[in-house]
């Protein structure tokens, strides 16, 4: 079967590019040969366009600084960094096709698929500065008849959607051939839109049991490391990661991060995505603050810690906290710093039997939406 997927496969961020080359490599090993299709509208890495009716607004602000890193990073970035990047989305990812940076390029695509799947990370939050994109819902315009159109595991990001967009989300799922999504949180939401509840699956890096293959070394001054994978904000977890690795007598290490606007946690590193797994898979703790690392710290079996977003941040931890609630990892996470707390966490054992156990029971739930569906586009329906 030929399958297209569209997510954020081009991201300059490692735990988007994991769920993605995740959900291709389950369909490969199941046989299938699935693409991703080479969708990338210029806002959701470089803000997109000014709105001109409002020259000076935060959002303006936003969009200039999200096109200064874009640029900085293109013309004077790590070189390292950004090959590995590239290719692992050559190689890793199989993304060969042209870039497509406009919907109205896709229609000559679509009817070359079997099914076509919207897959996992926030694809289904409003753009700050663009809104709600069609494409993400595979909500096509087209004049030829569209295969069978599923969602996998999309995140809205937050816990809530807001009223504003209501409608149009609600029209735009509701014409899917089927529903998941990653938090039940989603799940709320999409119940509240349409009326009915959709199936809520895992995240697609659990959809793997084996990351091994993926692994490549890279160079440290010091074996015995923290390793930190700080998003959004270091309040809270440059703390917590500085204290851990100064009780373990460990070098800091955290990977480079174009949108850091905070004093550095510990040593910056420039690891490409199969690197950054080394890294990981190689700590003596990881402190983390992203869904992804979280998930693959799971996956890895890592003593880890998630710290929470601080302030008007918080609703983004709805993920994480989900995330960890299903697996029975309720106290790895950590909203208000505190030396007792942490120092329990790193005298606490992860029972990875029992873990590993709602693992399987996970990746069961979402392994038979997507062979269910496999099987619907078969015989036709």
């Amino acid at each position: 079967m030929k399958i297209g997927i569209i997510t954020y496969h081009f991201s300059e961020n490692y735990g988007a590019l994991f769920q993605a080359y995740a959900l291709r490599q389950w369909f490969v090993e199941q046989g299938h040969e699935a693409d991703f299709i080479n969708y990338q509208p210029s806002y959701v890495e470089a803000g997109g366009s000014f709105n001109i009716s409002r020259p000076i607004s935060k959002d303006n602000l936003k969009i200039l600084f999200l096109k200064l890193i874009a640029f900085k990073e293109r013309f004077f970035g790590h070189k390292g960094l950004k090959d590995g990047f590239e290719s692992f989305r050559r190689n890793q990812l199989g993304v060969l096709s042209t870039k497509i940076t406009s919907p109205n390029e896709l229609n000559g695509q679509l009817s070359n698929y079997e099914l076509l799947v919207c897959g996992s990370d926030q694809i289904w939050k409003p753009s700050e500065h663009y809104g709600v994109d069609p494409v993400y819902y595979l909500n096509f315009r087209s004049a030829v008849q569209l295969p069978r159109r599923i969602s996998y595991a999309p995140s809205f990001g937050t816990d809530s959607l807001n009223a504003e967009y209501h409608q149009l989300v609600g029209e735009a799922i509701g014409q899917l051939d089927g529903i998941s999504v990653r938090e039940e949180t989603g799940c709320d939401i999409v119940e509240k839109l349409l009326g009915e509840r959709p199936v809520c699956v895992p995240d697609p890096t659990l959809l793997l049991s084996d990351y091994e293959p993926l692994i490549k070394q890279y160079s440290l001054k010091s074996a015995k490391h923290v390793f930190c994978y700080a998003l959004r904000s270091r309040e809270a977890i440059g703390e917590v990661a500085e204290g851990i690795a100064s009780r373990l007598g460990a070098s800091l290490y955290s990977p480079h991060n174009p949108h850091r606007r905070w004093r550095e946690i510990g040593e910056t590193v420039y690891p490409c995505p199969r690197q950054w797994l080394y890294l990981l898979s190689k700590a003596e703790y990881v402190v983390t603050n992203s869904f992804h690392g979280t998930a693959l710290s799971i996956l890895l079996k890592k003593n880890f810690v998630a710290v929470g977003l601080q302030g008007n941040k918080s609703e983004f931890n709805a993920r994480v906290k989900n995330l960890l609630a299903l697996l029975g990892l309720e106290s790895r996470y950590v909203q208000n710093v505190d030396d007792n707390t942490v120092s329990q966490l790193m005298n606490e054992a992860i029972d990875w039997d029992e873990v590993d156990n709602k693992v399987r029971s996970l990746r069961e739930a979402g392994v038979n939406y997507l062979l269910s569906e496999l099987a619907q586009v078969s015989v036709g329906i």
